[in-house]
């Protein structure tokens, strides 16, 4: 839940962070400790993602590319992203993460993390959103800073500067100085050609590879021995490098800060003793509204209103270092609150005047005020006294009033009963110590005969920078649309149950068939076995009609023992018991195979003509031959019962990266209407329009067919024109599927998983 720690003390500390923190990377580490703090989480990772670095996951990417915060309330194993698991593992529950942007720049990411669960929710997103506008501009700032002073150094490279510059070659030798040098080593230019800058400063061969690495040095001067330099170098060409030889004392240290605020927002100004300006920062323009140039001459003091006592004041404050606010009269009725440092310097002071922060924290305030416009909540914010002073626009359109026509209206009259009513005047006193009472259930009365609202509401005490409470606002989830989703749940989660049961039926019922099949078995064998021996005499002789009895049983036995082994293929296919023994298969050796001699001799027998036809560039296919032969037997045998007159072909081609082989029959096709259902288990096609009518079979054969197919990878369908226009069956096998892959992806695959993906023209994959 959102902390009790008030938004403007936040945002203040953001500040506060940012004027005592160096470069980006310091900013963002010192935000998110205050963070941490203000908070009251454990811990917080700060990322810098101006570039890309290796540290950044895929989780810094979505928060990059969206701009918005991201949380994860339940970390766990199966979270959605590998570095969210590695923080799960090192303790943390709850990460809510928020990125840094400005100006359209992803400049970091703050990570706040959380031992608890369920520590973040939209409310703490939308207050931290605010403190990362407020943290990403104070980081822009920062980087504009940088830049700035990178551009004046290349103005110094010009030699435009009071600093001392110069351009050497490796050796040390001078070739050019700017004044600044020529004042510091008290030498003329005339004299300057050919020195070397050793003649002036202790350098080392090590110090001048250093500067020729871009390295800055710490050197003394001859000249000046109890004064300390630094020598700072850029490659100007080949063969020269520019130096800048800074003096380590506070008047150039303060000289070079004046240049960095020359694009900031502080204005910078040399003094002499008397505090009369002698040069000021070229950003005053901006930051004062006054051209340096009208400020040169004029005493500080003079422009400072109720200066009353001031020079003491400001020599008091240069001597410690202090700030003070003034408001300075800039003229032509121009006032400005300021505040302003003093530091004392060799030939007078320095002083930094830093521009009105109130009008930071004021847009910051414009921004969240957008942000309560915006949010999808209601928001209600109140007066020390409980009256409303303002809705933001989902209050409007949940309640049906408008922000005018509720501004100083008591909040408890907008409650649709005693109980709210009570609940709410007994929060408010209670946030106001405590800094927030949530999970406030309260009963809301909209405008007009509609009904009554019911909303899951937080109250938040609003204090200044000084602490002093000044209002409440009142943030609330509108239930209905909650009820209704938990309604929505309940329904989905009663489906998933009967699913759940309703599988495990399934379960026990292809338990059921498989123990039942297989007991079956046994008895059936022992009676096929007898017959045979009592038909070949070995209980005795046996009469014509004796023997035409027994020839039946044991065929009937037979046809039976054929059924039960289709059901136990079928209950071992549905309880995933059949696992694929992937061989190499050449299939133009099929026609070879006993089974399907059998049928051939059985077609002829039924005087049709039977013929397979292997295309001379099928290759050998990744299969389990035995269960290959009984998806050609089960096809092949389908089109015997069905074909009276004409012929069987059995084709097998190459299509794509497939093999496909094709059943086709001219016997009695199928009707439109059942070419969907003839893969299913149990389905019969009507055989009222045979002249010979076979036997009663058990309709498993083609989804036995369709089963086995999908568990090698590929797909069955069937073409028919009608009614006495025959049909083509058909099957495909991949090519590319390799022997382990089938193996995993058999085991993998549901029943009805060859449905997806159908081709055009086919009525079942």
């Amino acid at each position: 839940m959102p902390s009790p720690y008030p938004i403007d003390r936040l945002i203040g500390d953001m500040l506060s962070a940012s004027r005592e923190s160096g470069g980006l990377g310091d900013l963002l580490s010192k935000s998110g400790q205050r963070l941490k703090y203000a908070l009251g989480i454990d811990d917080v990772i700060a990322k810098e993602t101006l570039t890309r670095s290796p540290q950044m996951g895929q989780a810094d990417d979505v928060v990059l590319n969206t701009g918005k915060p991201y949380i994860d309330n339940r970390l766990s194993e199966y979270s959605a992203f590998p570095e969210l698991i590695a923080l799960y593992k090192s303790g943390f529950k709850s990460c809510l993460m928020l990125p840094i942007i400005a100006d359209g720049r992803s400049l970091g990411i703050l990570t706040l993390l959380s031992k608890s669960e369920d520590r973040f929710d939209t409310q703490t997103q939308n207050y931290l959103s605010i403190v990362g506008s407020v943290i990403g501009t104070e980081a822009y700032m920062k980087l504009e800073k940088e830049k700035s002073l990178s551009v004046a150094r290349y103005f110094d490279a010009a030699f435009n500067s009071i600093l001392p510059q110069a351009l050497i070659d490796s050796s040390g030798s001078i070739v050019k100085a700017n004044k600044g040098l020529m004042n510091l080593v008290d030498t003329p230019a005339k004299d300057m050609q050919g020195r070397n800058m050793r003649d002036f400063f202790a350098l080392t061969e090590g110090n001048l590879a250093d500067l020729a690495r871009g390295r800055p040095i710490e050197v003394r001067s001859t000249l000046y021995p109890e004064r300390d330099f630094v020598m700072t170098s850029s490659k100007a060409s080949e063969k020269l490098m520019h130096v800048l030889i800074q003096d380590e004392t506070e008047q150039v240290k303060l000289e070079e800060r004046a240049r960095l605020f020359d694009y900031g927002e502080e204005v910078y100004m040399l003094l002499g003793n008397d505090f009369r300006v002698l040069w000021t920062s070229s950003n005053s323009d901006k930051v004062l509204r006054v051209h340096p140039d009208a400020l040169s001459g004029i005493r500080l003091t003079d422009i400072i209103a109720n200066s009353d006592g001031i020079e003491n004041q400001l020599s008091s404050m240069a001597e410690s270092g202090m700030s003070k606010q003034v408001r300075l009269n800039l003229g032509n009725d121009l006032f400005a609150e300021a505040k302003i440092t003093i530091l004392k310097n060799p030939t007078g002071y320095s002083c930094i005047i830093s521009g009105d922060y109130e009008k930071k924290i004021a847009t910051a305030k414009r921004f969240a005020e957008d942000l309560i416009q915006l949010s999808g909540d209601l928001v209600i914010k109140l007066d020390i006294m409980g009256s409303v002073s303002a809705f933001n626009r989902s209050a409007e359109k949940l309640l049906g009033y408008k922000n005018s026509e509720v501004v100083s209206v008591p909040v408890s009259s907008l409650c649709a009963d005693s109980e709210s009513q009570s609940r709410l005047n007994d929060a408010l006193p209670r946030a106001k110590k405590n800094g927030m009472v949530t999970g406030l259930y309260l009963s809301m009365r909209p405008r007009g005969n509609s009904d009554n609202v019911p909303i899951d509401a937080s109250v938040l005490s609003m204090t200044d920078d000084a602490g002093v409470h000044f209002g409440y606002m009142i943030t609330g989830k509108e239930l209905l649309t909650k009820l209704r989703m938990e309604d929505l749940e309940k329904v989905a989660d009663d489906a998933q149950r009967k699913l759940t049961k309703e599988a495990a039926e399934s379960d026990l019922k292809t338990q059921f068939i498989y123990n039942i099949s297989h007991d079956l078995k046994t008895p059936l064998t022992s009676i096929q076995g007898y017959s045979k021996l009592m038909i070949r005499g070995d209980f005795g002789a046996v009469t014509e009609d004796q023997r035409s009895a027994l020839e039946t049983i044991s065929a009937e036995s037979e046809r039976l023992k054929q059924l039960i082994l289709q059901i136990l293929d079928v209950a071992k296919l549905e309880s995933k018991k059949i696992r694929l023994d992937i061989q190499r298969v050449n299939l133009s050796e099929i026609a070879g195979n006993p089974s399907i001699n059998a049928l051939a001799e059985r077609a002829k027998a039924q005087g049709l003509e039977f013929s397979i036809n292997v295309d001379y560039n099928v290759p050998e296919v990744n299969a389990d031959p035995n269960r290959l032969i009984q998806v050609f037997v089960n096809l092949i045998d389908n089109a015997l019962k069905f074909t009276e007159k004409g012929s069987i072909r059995v084709n097998v081609i190459r299509k794509g990266k497939n093999v496909r082989v094709e059943v086709v029959d001219t016997g009695l096709g199928v009707k439109e209407e059942e070419r969907a259902k003839l893969f299913k288990k149990f389905y019969q096609v009507s055989r009222k329009d045979l002249t010979m009518q076979p036997k009663a079979g058990t309709g498993l054969g083609l989804s036995i067919v369709k089963e086995i197919v999908s568990m090698h990878g590929g797909r069955v369908g069937i073409n028919s024109g009608g009614l006495g226009k025959g049909s083509v069956f058909w099957f495909t096998i991949p090519l590319e599927k390799k022997k382990k892959r089938a193996q995993d992806e058999q085991q993998k695959q549901g029943p009805d998983s060859s449905q997806q993906d159908a081709p055009a023209g086919t009525e079942v994959e």
